[in-house]
């Protein structure tokens, strides 16, 4: 790896970090955590979900969606509620409550969408979606090479 692509490594490091950053302290002001904000937009966008699909479209530990949920329904956010065709499946949704605080997250992220974005044209950023979606499939199956090799 050349100097060049080192850099690279690094810039989009540093891009993460501070998204994260932004990420974190627009929901901050809507007085959650980055994590219960997704997992709050995730039951939202797809409500009913079980406990381990939740887990899997966020790519977390069951543990911690557990975790995530005991909070969250301690504070009146979601409930869950046993499927009624399978006693066995336990299911997320949203309350009113919770549908507030999601519609909150969603008007902070419009504006660090907006933020983020400013100065750039309209194909800038269809070029900086496609990219970013590019790396992604480039990263997913560098992943998938890596755990074939192990």
């Amino acid at each position: 790896m050349d100097r060049a692509e080192l850099n690279d490594v690094r810039l989009l490091a540093q891009f993460s970090q501070v998204l994260r950053t932004a990420i974190d302290a627009s929901v901050d002001q809507v007085g959650m955590h980055r994590g219960q904000a997704m997992l709050l937009c995730q039951v939202a966008k797809q409500d009913g979900m079980t406990q381990s699909e939740l887990a899997q479209a966020l790519s977390v530990q069951g543990a911690t969606i557990t975790n995530l949920l005991k909070r969250m329904e301690e504070t009146g956010m979601v409930v869950r509620r046993r499927d009624d065709e399978d006693n066995r499946l336990v299911r997320v949704y949203i309350t009113d409550d919770g549908r507030q605080h999601e519609e909150a997250i969603t008007e902070q992220f419009e504006h660090l969408i907006q933020q983020m974005f400013t100065g750039l044209c309209d194909e800038e950023y269809a070029a900086f979606r496609r990219t970013i979606g590019q790396l992604m499939s480039n990263l997913e199956t560098y992943q998938i090479d890596q755990d074939c090799d192990s």
